[in-house]
């Protein structure tokens, strides 16, 4: 329940975090389904965008390993080393989709 709580409010703060900067380009912002997203198109996705969506998807994916694993600590020395990892990763097998490689890489 704690795990929930945190990864609501993890979400809660990057969205509230990035509504001034989604307002300012007046773009609704599109829903991802992180099941169905390849390696391939996450790496696209990420080097297209700006690094404020960057940090809001990969902050998105910390919150869902931390529901798998039930870790709800936030730590931002390991997610920036997680993100590096999964970059790479993702690099290596751009056909498996990007929730499974995050899972398989873990956040410590």
């Amino acid at each position: 329940m704690h795990t929930l709580r945190a990864c609501a409010l993890a979400l809660v703060l990057c969205l509230a975090a990035a509504a001034p900067a989604l307002a300012k380009k007046q773009q609704q912002p599109q829903n991802i389904d992180f099941g169905a997203v390849t390696c391939k198109e996450f790496i696209a996705e990420i080097a297209a965008g700006d690094e404020e969506s960057a940090g809001i998807i990969l902050m998105w994916i910390d919150g869902y390993l931390s529901g798998v694993s039930g870790d709800a600590v936030l730590n931002w020395k390991n997610l920036e080393a997680f993100s590096g990892s999964l970059m790479e990763a993702c690099a290596k097998k751009p056909g498996k989709k990007v929730l499974d490689v995050a899972k398989d890489i873990g956040i410590n």
